[in-house]
């Protein structure tokens, strides 16, 4: 499969519609590894009432469950909304091979806010492995989202 790839978008976009009410926020996070979906997941921090349950958290938690593995190389992470620092350390620490986003910390809303102002690019710039990262991919989609 070749990334960035529309149809996995589409796919994390229609998820954050379905799902933004449970969750409280309209962002969802996909992994893919090779040509397979390895996980699906939306934002759960009102539901949990856990603050670290970010789609791109949860998504990488389901994966490294599925693949019995904290490494999950070879896997890029799609996301409907730009991953913050937490979200995108997760992803270099699991080892990840990139992450592809959609709309970006400058599109936050007052329902989506954006909390520590460090890019993805920043983080991965300086994180080990050097992920590879494909910026505002169907940004405009995803960007309508964050006003549910």
């Amino acid at each position: 499969m070749n990334h960035p790839n529309k149809k996995i978008m589409e796919r994390a976009i229609n998820l954050a519609k379905e799902k933004y009410k449970e969750g409280g926020h309209a962002v969802a996070a996909i992994i893919i590894k090779d040509d397979e979906i390895i996980s699906e997941a939306f934002t759960t921090i009102n539901k949990e009432q856990d603050p670290t349950c970010h789609a791109e958290m949860n998504a990488i938690r389901k994966a490294a469950k599925k693949l019995h593995s904290k490494v999950l190389d070879n896997c890029y992470l799609y996301t409907t909304y730009e991953p913050c620092p937490m979200c995108t350390s997760a992803a270099i620490w699991a080892k990840m091979k990139g992450i592809v986003y959609g709309a970006t910390r400058d599109d936050q809303t007052e329902k989506c806010p954006w909390r520590v102002y460090i890019p993805a690019s920043e983080v991965i710039k300086n994180g080990t492995p050097k992920l590879e990262l494909f910026l505002e991919f169907m940004r405009a989609e995803c960007k309508e989202l964050l006003s549910l």
